[in-house]
């Protein structure tokens, strides 16, 4: 049994640990709702841009405008791009998107070229003998545009390319602080619907403006449609250029906000836990104390009476 100098160093030993967990927590929590607001403010470009594209696809002169980012390809190789976290302490947060990249990638008949985006997701890839063909980790906290640039960038310019004929990403999907899902979703080539869902899904479904998600995305721009300048292509090009930034910066933005939820969560358990042990602990000690009185105690009254017999 652990003597009660033991149980004293271990109980302080657990209780800095408790400190520190609840204080990742409280971290974890704020980082949460910072990178929850941050995502809002890229709804209202994709928003207005969405409907400007709908129109300019739907309505021009009476013809439909074609663009290489909508067109099926049958040339060409599938990049997945894996969202994962650069830090761990995240509980099952990373785990989840891992496995479920590598099953995908296992079910595909033919070689699948993998982007990582975060550390924990080029380590697991290159433990498997993979190499990434693109690294991009070292993001900020809370993730901003001038973060998630480069992966834009590197994923338009391989499509445009005609390196890749579809693009998919694999991440977490943010549904509220207790729930986040991974799925696989396809960025390229585009399709109008998936584009919608994601402007859509940038309001969570509950929790703080959650009121937001009953807006009407897509809105009629037919009547502001009269003068095109410089012209349609181009247009349309920036556009969806800028979409596709947006729809790529929701994705890791929800990531983000999944993996602060994650660690707040694991810390939250970390640090009841903690206290669990802790109790214990300190009633270990209690109990050595009581033991150690008892036996004083004992060795008084057996001295006591063996004075008194002589």
């Amino acid at each position: 049994m652990a003597s009660s100098r033991q149980l004293k160093s271990k109980i302080r030993t657990v209780g800095n640990i408790k400190q520190i967990t609840r204080a990742m927590q409280m971290v974890a929590a704020t980082k949460m709702r910072k990178s929850q607001e941050v995502a809002l403010m890229a709804r209202p470009f994709a928003k207005k841009a969405l409907s400007l594209l709908s129109a300019i696809l739907t309505i021009v002169n009476g013809d439909r405008v074609d663009s290489m980012f909508f067109k099926e390809r049958k040339e060409g190789k599938v990049c997945l791009i894996v969202v994962t976290s650069d830090k761990g302490l995240a509980g099952s947060f990373n785990g989840q998107v891992l496995r479920m990249a590598a099953q995908w990638v296992e079910k595909q008949k033919e070689d699948i070229d993998i982007v990582a985006v975060g550390k924990k997701g080029r380590d697991f890839f290159q433990r498997r003998g993979t190499t990434p063909v693109a690294e991009f980790f070292q993001f900020s906290d809370i993730v901003t545009l001038y973060d998630v640039a480069p992966v834009s960038e590197w994923v338009l310019q391989a499509y445009e390319k005609g390196t890749y004929r579809k693009i998919i990403i694999a991440s977490t999907l943010f549904f509220s602080a207790l729930v986040q899902k991974p799925a696989i979703r396809q960025i390229l080539p585009l399709n109008l619907k998936e584009l919608k869902e994601a402007v859509e899904n940038i309001v969570s479904k509950t929790g703080k403006y959650s009121e937001w998600k009953g807006e009407e995305i897509i809105e009629n721009e037919t009547s502001s449609l009269q003068i095109l300048e410089p012209n349609v292509k181009a247009i349309m090009e920036t556009l969806v250029r800028g979409l596709l930034e947006v729809e790529i910066l929701h994705f890791i933005f929800e990531s983000n906000a999944s993996e602060h939820s994650s660690r707040m969560v694991a810390m939250k358990s970390a640090t009841e836990n903690a206290s669990s042990v802790e109790e214990e602990l300190r009633l270990k000690l209690n109990k050595e104390r009581q033991a150690a009185i008892t036996q004083e105690l004992t060795e008084i009254s057996t001295a006591s009476e063996a004075l008194a017999a002589e």
